[in-house]
């Protein structure tokens, strides 16, 4: 007797490349993004008509548009071109980085905008995907200080991490695109 169907033994079929490229690219851009998520949660609620969910698929959408790179199975995310935060306010210009093994100074200047206000508040965010650690500065810096120093946390003193900068109103309503400042550490003493 031929056996047509046993639902104990479900039919197994092989995934087409198609699907396991997908399945690769919302895996690498969910692993990414994940630990930022509150910052994202924040800075792209404008663009996720208020849902903290919409905002973190739009951040996850521009990601895998934007920052993939490769052919399955050699796909990678460029930390570059990662935006963690967007919006119409004028971003910073980044002059100088100083990186100790437990702190980090950034530089920076902006130009003269009618959108650019004084007391927009500057926010440094450090990332090291290999470490799924992701931190930002709880001091408050406004754009019309220049310089920002925030102490690392313990886990990133030995391990390389990115640094990302922008900047929001007072209010929090509005931000700027994110600067990817570069891939720092681990430090070394000269």
């Amino acid at each position: 007797m031929d056996l047509l169907y046993d639902r104990n033994h479900p039919k197994l079929t092989e995934k087409s490349y198609g699907k396991l490229a997908a399945q690769q690219r919302m895996r690498l851009a969910m692993a990414f993004l994940n630990p930022l998520r509150p910052v994202i949660a924040e800075s792209w609620l404008g663009h996720g008509k208020g849902s903290k969910k919409k905002a973190f698929g739009q951040a996850l959408k521009k990601l895998m548009q934007d920052a993939l790179e490769g052919d399955y199975p050699e796909q990678r995310v460029i930390p570059e071109r990662v935006d963690i935060s967007i919006g119409i306010l004028p971003g910073l210009q980044v002059e100088d980085s100083v990186h100790s093994q437990q702190t980090l100074e950034v530089y920076f200047s902006s130009k003269e905008n009618p959108l650019a206000r004084p007391n927009d508040e500057v926010v440094l965010v450090v990332y090291s995907p290999e470490v799924g650690v992701a931190a930002r500065n709880t001091q408050v810096c406004n754009r019309s200080e220049g310089y920002i120093k925030v102490e690392l946390p313990p886990q990133l003193w030995s391990v390389p991490f990115h640094v990302y900068l922008f900047v929001h109103s007072a209010s929090r309503k509005r931000y700027s695109k994110s600067i990817h400042i570069g891939q720092l550490g681990p430090w070394q003493e000269r």
